[in-house]
């Protein structure tokens, strides 16, 4: 017997997909930062020689702040280069790891192809939203605030694509998300990209 539809728009599964992901977080908060910190200390000892922006520094001026987004924005860009291509390598990837449907009608791919990108932009946006903070408590909502949240709001999008391609996976498979890729239905296939993000 087929489940019952409950989302009808895809609008509404990516809200439910964040809700859901939002009542995780709040119900795991703690261990989810307490794993965040080991990884950061242990991150951290490995790069012991290396200069390493530490995110305890308060920032101090409102230039700082603004360059925290500037420089998040840029090494988020340099990482995703064109964003329709990287989203594209991505599925190309995660296609690569599928089994043979003949074969094994039930497997699915490797989706942790999909969670390690979602890891890496993540922590793009954390640096971002860092600055972005900066400016809230040292200017309040101005046009240097509205500009740096834009910024975020973007990098949010981007990592909203990548949970709507694990989002299809989770409702069907493989066969949900090779049906939604050939039909443009993927949220990143139906995005107006920006010419220069």
């Amino acid at each position: 017997m087929v489940r019952p539809t409950l989302y009808k728009t895809h609008q509404e599964r990516v809200q439910a997909a964040r809700e859901k992901c939002r009542r995780h977080y709040q119900k795991f908060r703690d261990t989810i930062l307490a794993k965040r910190r080991e990884s950061r200390k242990a991150k951290k000892s490995c790069q012991d020689n290396e200069p390493s922006d530490d995110e305890d520094e308060p920032i101090e001026t409102l230039q700082e702040c603004i360059a925290v987004v500037k420089y998040a924005k840029d090494d988020f860009m340099a990482y995703m280069k064109v964003p329709r291509r990287f989203f594209d390598l991505l599925v190309d990837e995660y296609s690569k790891t599928m089994p043979d449907p003949e074969l094994y009608p039930t497997e699915n791919g490797d989706k942790s192809v999909f969670e390690r990108a979602i890891t890496n932009l993540e922590e793009f946006l954390h640096r971002a939203n860092r600055g972005l903070d900066g400016i809230l408590q040292m200017c309040g909502v101005s046009d240097e605030w509205r500009a740096a949240d834009s910024v975020c709001r973007f990098m949010r999008e981007m990592i909203g694509m990548v949970e709507d391609i694990l989002l299809h996976l989770a409702d069907g498979g493989n066969s949900e998300l090779a049906i939604a890729f050939t039909g443009n239905e993927l949220w990143y296939q139906e995005y107006k990209f920006p010419t220069s993000a």
